[in-house]
């Protein structure tokens, strides 16, 4: 994904959170007052940027009921963990038609993983993988046949390939702007991977829900 062009300061100034509340409520009041989803104005934004939720807080944006709810949400979410709002922009190329996806972010496990936050999700697997194979007593070491298994060693390239998604978006922001977890990875932490990896029907999901209850009984069966 494309975040910005090096010619172009009014991109980069988006990135900045500290200072872009009145690019992006001109972005805001485009879409959700004015109902515009073409033009200009979306030429002028990059497609992914990060918001603070203080500053659409108690602005007068969203004119349509369903959207308003939306926004709202949104911003209480955001504030109560701290956090900030991210911004998609995606354009059907066929009728120059643009629209706007919101995220809360950090992302956290136990948020819905949908097809724009993916790329988070993936990264926090990643993360846990590599905490097994440092920590083996825990929960076993995910990665200990992936040099003999050839199908093990797919789907961990296909884990490792939706987290690229995320790159994008780390080459701007800090890690700890885009997901939030606790990288000493307790069970409760596990659980609420567990629980996303079987509630979503993202790809390599299932797989990867069955191969981690496989090593984790195993595991378990062994310390008995």
């Amino acid at each position: 994904m494309q975040h910005r062009r090096s010619s172009d300061l009014d991109m980069r100034d988006f990135f900045d959170i500290e200072k872009n509340a009145a690019l992006a409520l001109k972005v805001f009041n485009a879409y959700y007052r004015a109902h515009n989803h073409s033009g200009k104005v979306y030429e002028e934004f990059p497609d992914y940027f990060l918001v603070k939720p203080e500053f659409l807080e108690n602005q007068d944006i969203a004119t349509r009921a369903g959207e308003k709810a939306l926004l709202d949400d949104c911003i209480k979410r955001a504030k109560e963990r701290s956090g900030t709002i991210g911004v998609s922009k995606h354009r059907n190329p066929k009728l120059g038609y643009y629209w706007l996806e919101l995220s809360v972010q950090p992302f956290m496990l136990g948020d819905a993983v949908t097809a724009n936050n993916k790329g988070e999700f993936f990264y926090l697997i990643t993360r846990f993988i590599e905490f097994t194979r440092q920590n083996p007593k825990m929960y076993g070491d995910l990665t200990a046949d992936i040099a003999t298994d050839k199908d093990l060693a797919l789907m961990f390239d296909g884990i490792n390939k939706m987290a690229e998604r995320l790159q994008s978006s780390l080459d701007i922001y800090p890690v700890d702007k885009l997901v939030s977890y606790d990288a000493k990875w307790p069970v409760s932490q596990v659980k609420k991977l567990l629980h996303s990896l079987k509630d979503n029907d993202q790809e390599w999901c299932e797989l990867f829900f069955e191969y981690l209850i496989y090593v984790m009984g195993n595991k378990s069966s062994k310390s008995k």
